[in-house]
């Protein structure tokens, strides 16, 4: 029987999820008696207001909270008389590696992190990209390998992680989801400049985005690099440096940060000679400012 503690959008589609595909869900507890009765509805399981009756009646016990409340969940868990040796505690963070569940390792429990590279701002969408969507686990104990059976037998995607790798692993999330988002409202922002109002900018940039991200699951970053930078175009790169700096300093500071690692991958597209590339550096560094893109220049 899986048991959730939290019942926020993560628990309760994986509760759904769970029980769609014929998983016995003992019920949940929260905080919220109202939220824990709700999900309850949704997986057919009951809702408690006791976490100990939780634990009794549940071998795997999913913690679902917010990362900040694991800690004192954890402290409640330690203190209840259970059998933990055959139970299965894991929690959904991206953030903490499975050792924050450590004082129930201790107590015999095989203690885990599972956490889905997918975002749940939307229960249904969530329930439906779910089994598209890899989920990290990590964790030790003599149960881990049939809790992975369990996930893969209901067609979820599992790949191991060691609890080290588990810091670097959420900041690569972040990286590609929250500061993809930062990137684009960057971008809005520098069309609002020009006086685009902020559905028109959406609407403008929204098939280069979606092209874009077709071509990088299709072809992969390399392949998927345009623009000039990749062609080598210094007059036009210095034109967009120039236009930021009188706009604002900090979008040229970021242009230039974005446009120097980029540059490695121009350098594995393997397609401009040396001397374009060193000219490019130097002027997104900012140590080429008189740069004139005259072809008679470039060295082959």
């Amino acid at each position: 029987m899986f048991g959730f503690i939290g019942a926020g959008k993560v628990g309760t589609t994986l509760g759904m999820y769970f029980n769609n595909m014929h998983l016995p869900i003992s019920g949940y507890n929260s905080k919220s008696l109202a939220s824990a009765k709700k999900s309850a509805a949704l997986t057919n399981s009951k809702a408690y207001e006791n976490i100990t009756q939780l634990v009794d009646s549940s071998k795997y016990i999913m913690i679902t909270t917010t990362d900040d409340a694991i800690e004192d969940v954890v402290g409640q868990l330690i203190s209840i008389n259970a059998a933990w040796e055959d139970k299965v505690v894991c929690h959904t963070s991206g953030t903490h590696p499975s050792t924050i569940l450590e004082p129930l390792s201790k107590l015999g429990s095989t203690t885990l992190s599972l956490h889905p590279m997918l975002s749940f701002a939307d229960i249904n969408y969530a329930l439906t990209m779910l089994p598209q969507t890899p989920l990290t686990l990590e964790g030790k104990g003599n149960l881990i390998d049939d809790f992975k059976k369990i996930l893969l037998d209901i067609n979820l995607k599992i790949h191991s992680i060691s609890s080290e790798q588990k810091s670097l692993y959420h900041a690569a999330a972040c990286i590609v989801s929250n500061y993809l988002v930062t990137v684009i409202d960057i971008g809005i922002e520098t069309l609002n400049r020009i006086g685009l109002k902020q559905e028109s900018s959406l609407e403008l940039i929204e098939s280069l985005v979606k092209g874009t991200m077709n071509n990088i699951f299709e072809k992969g970053t390399v392949n998927s690099l345009t623009g000039p930078l990749a062609r080598g175009d210094v007059h036009t790169i210095k034109t967009h440096i120039q236009a930021l700096s009188r706009e604002d300093r900090s979008l040229e500071q970021f242009y230039r940060l974005l446009g120097d690692r980029t540059l490695s991958l121009v350098e594995k597209q393997n397609k401009l000679n040396e001397y374009t590339l060193n000219t490019l550096k130097e002027v997104l560094q900012g140590e080429n400012c008189n740069y004139t893109n005259n072809k008679e220049q470039e060295k082959e």
